[in-house]
């Protein structure tokens, strides 16, 4: 699958003999993400946790002691990017911020396994 998003630009994935999913690899991978979000900053792990309180789902933090921390975050579809976003950054100190899209590896298991 890794070669298939290098090389095509439009796909149809069959199983078991039905097209079970087709179009733009770009559009495919966008429209199937889940809208997680990967966010690389610097400052107090309260702080962070407080901003996304009520505003998104905080999924996982890491500290690997170095200066900058990661943290993976869900936000509700309904919810704009823009407002977590915005409280993120009055909290902590931003390095990056970067939507999670998912491979066609992982969406095609998905999609297999019928949890598209």
């Amino acid at each position: 699958m890794a070669s298939v998003e290098e090389v095509c630009d439009h796909i149809t994935l069959i199983d078991k003999s039905h097209d079970i999913l087709s179009g733009r690899v770009a559009d495919i991978r966008r429209s199937h993400g889940d809208n997680l979000f990967d966010v690389t900053w610097r400052g107090d792990a309260a702080a962070l946790e407080n901003a996304v309180r009520g505003r998104c789902e905080l999924l996982d933090r890491t500290d690997d002691g170095s200066a900058y921390r990661t943290a993976r975050i869900r936000i509700d579809r309904n919810d704009g990017v823009r407002g977590v976003l915005a409280a993120l950054n009055e909290a902590v100190e931003i390095r990056s911020f970067s939507e999670v899209i998912p491979s066609m590896n992982d969406i095609f298991i998905r999609a297999v396994n019928g949890s598209l």
